[in-house]
Order: C-alpha cells, then structure tokens, then sequence
C-alpha cells in the first residue's frame, strides 16, 4: 500500500484515523479524553527536556516515526540513540515554563487516536509547529507519528 505523505494537520490526523479504523465523529473540546492526551504530551516535552528515556520511549510507539522541519525522518530507535548521546537539555526548566514556550495548543481526539499541533517558540532554531498523533492503547497514548514544519513569519501590523 503506499501512502501519500499529507502536508496539514487535518490530513496527517485523516491519515491516522483511516489507518487504525477510527470513527470521525471528534470527542468534545475539554473532555476529559483530551485531558489525558495533554498530559501524555506535557509528559513527553518534560521527559524529552530531561532526557528521561525511559519515559520518552513509554510514551513512543515501537511503528513510530518523526519527521523535522528538514524533512529527515527518526524512527524510535534512532530517536533512543540521540537522546543518549544529547542527554538532558543545558538548561533545565520545569514543565511551567517548558509549556509557557508552546503556542497556540490545538488538540482533536477520534475515539483512540487523538492530535496535538502546537507552536514552539524556536529554542531549537525557528519557530516551529510541531503535529504530534497519538493512539489510545491499553489504557495509555502513545505517539505514532510526529512531524515539524518551520512557522511562517510573524507578519507586522500594517
């Protein structure tokens, strides 16, 4: 089967719900169902901040895969051999104020597979969106597929 790689967030999370059998029909905003995929995606900044590697690989599907802004895409095993060799961020912040440097959450959850498209505020480089999918297995999310995208540029008042 080959597959189209889709450039929005709308098409990765249409992807994603066609490939593991999800229902459309979106939970409601504020459901407690999008609480726990928050805190699944909170968990994964802070851990990935700490260099936390067993944390981040619990909450990494095995099929995972992330592609940067680059283009280059990571499976979790290439994902476990970075974290080991960067380890833990210079500066160690606590989850406030990772959090305060995303922008603009958006999070939509299908029954067991959920989204969360957030911009960063460029710690790494330039302002990116980051589209994180998520899927509800044996009681806890884990990400599939994560992709970045270089944000456009903040656009002055006229």
């Amino acid at each position: 089967m080959r597959f189209k790689f889709l450039s929005t967030a709308a098409g990765v999370v249409a992807l994603a719900a066609a490939l593991l059998g999800a229902p459309s029909a979106m939970r409601a905003s504020g459901s407690s169902v999008e609480q726990e995929l928050l805190a699944a995606q909170r968990s994964l900044i802070s851990a990935n901040n700490r260099a936390d590697l067993a944390m981040v690989l619990q909450l990494t599907a095995d099929e995972w895969i992330g592609i940067n802004a680059s283009g280059v895409i990571r499976t979790k095993v290439e994902l476990r051999e970075e974290i080991g060799k960067r380890g833990p961020a210079k500066v160690q912040a606590t989850l406030e104020q990772l959090l305060e440097r995303q922008k603009e959450w958006k999070v939509r959850v299908y029954d067991k597979v959920g989204m969360v498209t957030r911009l960063t505020a460029g710690d790494h480089g330039s302002r990116s969106w980051i589209s994180t999918v998520w899927v509800l297995r044996h009681d806890r999310w884990q990400r599939v597929l994560s992709h970045e995208t270089t944000a456009a540029e903040e656009q002055s008042s006229k």
